[in-house]
């Protein structure tokens, strides 16, 4: 393929990302984290340290300690891996090399060497202004798909000192990208996707790491009025249906997703159904009443044809 046809195939995922960015950033009612976009290109997200409440043995890991990675990757499988296996919160703080990409490989990849360019965010995290995001039990993240860099990144953006040993010297290092598998991988592997990225910025934040980073916070809908809660748990299942459809390259998470996905879907229906009961909406008692002439079997299966995702 000629470097014209590649440069086509990546400026296309890349708006491909940056669309998906703007929709699963509008997503809230997650356990471990919360978004929030910022711009076009740049999606800020907030990770719980640690759940403050001792969540059940099924959302937890076994992942493997550094001895078993050094026991593994003397085997030569480290590179079968799946991206679950990537550098967790079991052995924080990381010193540098590990966890963050070398000046040489920014400039490297940038290719804005002859400059001195390596891949910096838009502003420094001394900066960040999402101070109503920042808490004390919660890390914030970039996740950015800049144009000019023609790949996604992510950057720490407040509580370094937890994630990565840094020296005294290297203060102005708190800027460079995360060495995540997700974000290597994104240019040679179209199967790479938003919430792989997530996942792994969730494993390596929360202590323990979740077996199901994408917990759904039940509570949370619970809470809201029912008009919102309708829009919010349908696009929370939209967003989880996609997880499960298209996921082909970690499943360690899929059956945690899949238990969430079931309960919230039939709690959206029965909202949908109790806010048509309630405030009459007439567009949809007007469809619904045409589905239930056409022999639809009940209220119920005539809302899950009427709003399928």
């Amino acid at each position: 393929m000629e470097d014209m046809d590649i440069e086509k195939v990546i400026k296309k995922r890349l708006t491909g990302f940056i669309s998906e960015l703007l929709k699963v950033g509008t997503v809230k009612g997650f356990k471990y984290f919360a978004m929030y976009l910022r711009g076009r290109e740049e999606l800020i997200i907030s990770v719980l340290n640690k759940p403050t409440v001792n969540s059940c043995n099924r959302y937890i890991i076994d992942v493997p300690t550094m001895h078993n990675l050094q026991r593994i990757q003397n085997r030569g499988e480290l590179s079968a891996m799946s991206p679950s296996a990537s550098l967790t919160s079991n052995n924080l703080p990381y010193d540098k090399r590990s966890l963050m990409l070398s000046a040489r490989t920014q400039m490297s990849l940038s290719g804005m060497s002859h400059h001195g360019v390596g891949l910096p965010p838009a502003s420094p995290s001394e900066n960040e202004t999402s101070t109503s995001m920042m808490t004390e039990n919660s890390t914030l993240f970039l996740i950015a798909a800049y144009t000019r860099y023609k790949c996604p990144y992510v950057w720490v953006r407040s509580n370094h000192d937890r994630l990565i040993t840094l020296g005294k010297e290297e203060e102005d290092d708190k800027d460079n990208p995360l060495r995540l598998r997700s974000t290597s991988q994104w240019a040679n592997s179209s199967d790479i996707q938003l919430w792989h990225i997530i996942n792994e910025v969730v494993k390596l934040c929360t202590i323990p790491a979740p077996a199901n980073p994408f917990q759904v916070d039940f509570e949370y809908f619970d809470n809201l009025p029912l008009p919102e809660r309708v829009i919010s748990t349908g696009a929370m299942v939209n967003f989880l249906h996609k997880v499960i459809q298209h996921d082909h390259v970690d499943r360690s998470y899929t059956a945690g997703v899949m238990e969430d996905l079931n309960i919230l879907t039939k709690k959206h229906f029965k909202d949908m159904q109790q806010l048509i009961c309630v405030q009459g909406l007439p567009i949809l008692q007007e469809k619904t009443k045409h589905m239930v002439h056409d022999g639809s079997s009940g209220p119920t299966a005539t809302l899950q044809n009427l709003f399928a995702i």
